[in-house]
């Protein structure tokens, strides 16, 4: 029974499947002695390979029940021709939380190595587990990976991480060992060399199965990856590298692993640079080692390329290498900045080179979470290169994204002309609409049934359900943000409201997040699906499958389209949209739209809708205030002051004329912007200095917070302000709900005050 220990997750992970793809091997996942609760061998072994009948299952309450679990999974696996391994969990040994508090610090394995003395002497020592070795990472891509771990930012301990490195890496000195870069650098050799240790019968066949191989756990089980090739590292944070410049943890471990020092640390600890190259990096260099080579030096070439752009300025070349080698060592801000620079004189170079460091900047930016710097450069991209449909997407996004809605409409309009099929496009050009004030009803009307057909798909039979009298009523509520987001906020006490002995009700989520709001929605219902990452047809399915009664889509045109093509094949007797969108789908399968008389006056809009309208006694809008809200004040507010909260997006060119009049007649008047972190962009603060001034709002009256806040601070903002501005024409929705609880009043004006 070979032992296969591992720390680093995504490549311990990754290693183990392609071991396990191999005929003959029988693979137990993040197996160990302390995590019997959460990872239970027979369970395993009876779900993944029918070795265990399911009466067989039990709880392992000690190392005793432990052992013999995997004593009689091996004889089964050896029936059939298996080897077993297991692949262990060493993170509970070594770092611990938060399972273990406190982690052993030594290996749990050696908790079985005795017998209570009746047992076979095969049994006696951790001979009976049969050959050892380990898998090893960076340890910085080992830190990135466990930080990312949700289940571990309550219990998040820095010192215990690399000490628990620390003592993982010496511990595994006493076996064979292989670095995850090495594998990534040559998979068969390494793969072979690993059989080799642990007695295995190496099989080449592996690498037509590892890719749909699915009986696995770790973080890198639902990422389907095609190729086995090395990725840059995480981003990391500014402080990173100052953070472990003293941390000896961190040198021992790398020291331990064959790790040079990494590069922005040679600048501060040159006096430990013979780390560097050591026995272990010279012989992995060596192409007559049957077992390792070793990975690009990514460090060494950012040291060579610095170099080489402080002798010469003008070296593209050499400033390209520099920014690629940066991004691999997560020195992304850095690579950012250095073909910032590049960017700035990109007329000077010819056209090839000018689009291939154009992209490589928006990329940059994008991965350093700066995306929004790049829109000087997509707009030019898009001069050079007006075909490209990937840029006119990403600069349409970007451009809503700090308000410039025509712009960005501009360049959707554009995509669609090259790409009638682009639905993507079609979706966000539909929402980006509502936002502009350059348009009226009637044409935002027409262009949503001109495309909304290309969501169409041919309707389906349906057969209804007969219903007993006295039977529940099935309701079905589809969408995307059932997690803190206004819709799932507003959502949330609606579903809450529903009579259960009348109704049963499904959520279908279409969204990625989830956080405390999704699981009281989960509570909420009868049955809480997540739907994100399904195809069209499976979605179809599972609700043809689930017989509703009424659907009701909550999204629309909302984030690329959401389902729309799924209710256009009619997979509910009765569908209707509701809170998500403000215009219609204008799909023919949707057949209510519910609302109120103050969003459609009865006899003025019936004609703008696909859907019949359906308008509910009160407001479409019930909301439940936060229990905060009524403990917020404030106790001066220090002047006239005016505030604007909204979605940036929604605040057209109209409503800012309409803000600086109402400055202009209040001469001592401060406006405050917020919304999220947004206005921490400076192309947004730049945006409206020039655009406010362009009215005779002089900048110093603008107030921009730049930071997004907790809920309790955002809710003091709102409240400190003498009177919040709303955005039209597309109109707050949460922003008013949460003013008018803290109670702060709000002005709506859809033409420019005199």
């Amino acid at each position: 029974m070979p032992l296969l220990h591992h720390l680093a997750r995504t490549g311990g992970t990754l290693i183990s499947r392609c071991l396990a793809s191999m005929q003959g091997v029988c693979l137990l996942s993040e197996i160990s002695p302390l995590g019997t609760s959460h990872f239970n061998p027979l369970r395993q072994a009876a779900d993944w390979y029918g070795l265990v009948q399911t009466d067989e299952i039990r709880e392992l309450p000690d190392e005793q029940a432990f052992r013999d679990a995997l004593l009689l999974i091996s004889s089964r696996a050896a029936v059939r021709g298996l080897t077993l391994v297991v692949r262990d969990w060493s993170h509970l040994d070594w770092i611990g939380f938060p399972f273990v508090e406190p982690p052993p610090m030594q290996c749990s394995w050696q908790g079985i190595d005795h017998s209570n003395g009746d047992a076979s002497p095969l049994v006696n020592s951790l001979d009976w587990l049969g050959p050892r070795c380990a898998t090893v990472r960076h340890p910085v891509d080992q830190y990135l990976s466990t930080k990312s771990l949700g289940t571990l930012k309550a219990s998040w301990n820095e010192a215990a991480v690399w000490r628990g490195m620390r003592k993982f890496a010496e511990a595994i000195q006493s076996m064979p060992w292989y670095r995850y870069e090495d594998f990534l650098a040559d998979p068969v050799r390494t793969l072979q060399a690993i059989c080799d240790t642990m007695g295995i019968t190496y099989d080449p066949c592996w690498q037509q199965r590892w890719t749909s191989y699915d009986k696995i756990t770790g973080d890198s089980v639902n990422k389907r990856r095609t190729m086995i090739r090395p990725t840059e590292r995480k981003p990391l944070e500014s402080g990173f590298w100052r953070s472990v410049r003293n941390n000896d943890d961190f040198y021992a471990a790398l020291e331990l692993l064959g790790y040079p020092i990494p590069e922005p640390l040679r600048r501060v600890r040159a006096a430990r640079s013979s780390l560097v190259t050591n026995d272990r990096l010279q012989r992995a260099d060596d192409d007559n080692d049957p077992h390792l080579r070793v990975a690009k030096d990514w460090d060494e070439i950012v040291v060579s390329q610095r170099q080489a752009c402080a002798e010469d300025a003008s070296d593209i070349e050499a400033h390209l290498r520099l920014a690629e080698a940066l991004r691999w060592i997560g020195q992304i801000d850095e690579a950012a900045n250095c073909l910032l620079s590049l960017a700035q004189r990109c007329d000077q170079f010819s056209e090839p080179v000018q689009l291939q460091l154009l992209q490589l900047v928006c990329d940059t930016l994008e991965k350093a979470e700066r995306r929004f710097e790049a829109i000087e450069f997509r707009r030019r991209w898009a001069q050079l290169a007006p075909e490209n449909k990937n840029n006119l997407f990403q600069t349409s996004l970007l451009l809503t994204g700090i308000g410039e809605v025509d712009e960005s409409l501009a360049y959707s309009r554009r995509l669609l002309e090259l790409d009638f099929d682009h639905l993507g496009a079609a979706a966000n050009f539909l929402l980006y609409i509502n936002y502009s004030d350059q348009y009226t009803a009637a044409e935002i009307a027409n262009e949503h049934f001109r495309l909304g057909m290309r969501f169409t798909e041919r309707p389906e039979k349906l057969v209804k359900q007969k219903r007993n009298l006295g039977d529940k009523l099935r309701v079905g509520y589809l969408g995307s943000d059932f997690f803190t987001h206004p819709v799932g906020k507003i959502i949330l006490p609606i579903l809450q409201a529903h009579d259960r002995q009348k109704f049963h009700v499904v959520v279908y989520h279409n969204g990625k997040k989830s956080d405390a709001n999704t699981e009281a929605t989960r509570k909420a219902v009868d049955q809480f699906k997540t739907i994100h990452g399904c195809d069209d047809d499976d979605v179809f399915r599972m609700i043809r499958s689930d017989e509703l009664d009424v659907l009701i889509d909550l999204g629309g045109y909302t984030g690329g389209g959401n389902r729309l093509r799924v209710l256009s094949r009619r997979v509910a007797p009765v569908q209707a949209s509701f809170l998500g969108y403000p215009n219609t789908s204008a799909l023919q399968t949707i057949d209510y739209r519910i609302t109120d008389r103050f969003a459609d006056p009865p006899g003025l809009t019936e004609n703008l809708y696909g859907e019949q309208l359906v308008w509910l006694d009160h407001a479409m809008l019930a909301w439940r205030p936060y229990e905060i809200a009524k403990d917020i004040s404030v106790d001066t507010r220090g002047g006239p002051l005016l505030g604007v909260f909204n979605n940036v997006a929604k605040i057209s060119p109209k409503a800012i004329r309409t803000y600086a009049a109402i400055m202009r007649r209040v001469p001592t008047s401060r406006l405050i912007l917020k919304y999220g972190d947004r206005y921490g962009v400076s192309a947004m603060q730049n945006r409206y200095r020039r655009e406010f001034a362009a009215h005779g709002v002089l900048p110093h009256r603008l107030e921009f917070r730049t930071q997004a806040e907790s809920l309790a601070k955002h809710l003091r903002t709102m409240a400190s302000v003498d009177l919040a501005l709303d955005a039209f024409p597309y109109q707050g929705t949460m922003t008013s709900l949460e003013c008018l609880a803290v109670g702060t009043q709000i002005n709506v004006c859809d033409a420019p005050v005199n």
